[in-house]
């Protein structure tokens, strides 16, 4: 058995109290949970082993979005923290390219509530570059490209977005590094994402 434990903010500006963090499986079954104290701290106690999806949230829809985490290989106690707001970053994913500059590509679609509240078909926010953060392993990375990516979908296109980010030479072993992304809209609203790799 192995613990995550963090704090969950708001914007990291106050603790949420009473906020709902889960470990997902692969077809997004709660396989444990816990809520957060007055301080925002809260502690997961799981079976060492793989877990596709942490999800952190309060309040879902009515004032904030969630926090996910993805690609949890659990075998040792982890710190997770996370803040949440009206964004949402979903379909992170991160990758190098074999014979390209040595960088890494980071893909994620974000999402506004606000945007989705008003019932608007593409709910993705007005994000300016600047406001994209990129750290792996706490440490903030480069970011040297930001390709803005309308994807096909049935009933309305989607906003993506694949940046191109330094990465250190000094990673840490397969699938124990850690990529944050942090997000804010021209609004002042913020959304955050990490993924194991």
């Amino acid at each position: 058995m192995s613990v995550i434990k963090g704090v969950i903010t708001h914007q990291n500006k106050f603790t949420l109290e009473g906020g709902y963090v889960a470990l997902l499986n692969s077809t997004f079954e709660e396989v444990c949970c816990a809520t957060t104290n007055e301080q925002g701290e809260y502690s997961l106690e799981a079976e060492d082993g793989y877990y596709p999806f942490m999800v952190a949230v309060k309040e879902y829809g009515e004032n904030f979005l969630e926090f996910w985490c993805q690609n949890i290989n659990l075998k040792n106690n982890i710190t997770i923290n996370a803040a949440i707001d009206k964004l949402e970053i979903y379909g992170l994913h991160c990758f190098t390219v074999k014979g390209a500059y040595p960088s890494m590509m980071v893909y994620f679609r974000p999402m506004s509530l606000d945007k989705f509240k008003l019932g608007e078909k593409d709910i993705g926010p007005n994000i300016i570059n600047s406001s994209i953060k990129v750290s792996i392993n706490g440490y903030e990375s480069e970011v040297y490209k930001v390709n803005k990516v309308e994807e096909y979908s049935k009933d309305c296109s989607m906003t993506a977005y694949l940046l191109q980010v330094s990465v250190s030479d000094e990673l840490l072993p397969e699938n124990e590094n850690m990529l944050d992304v942090q997000v804010s809209d021209l609004d002042g609203l913020f959304g955050q994402a990490s993924i194991f790799f």
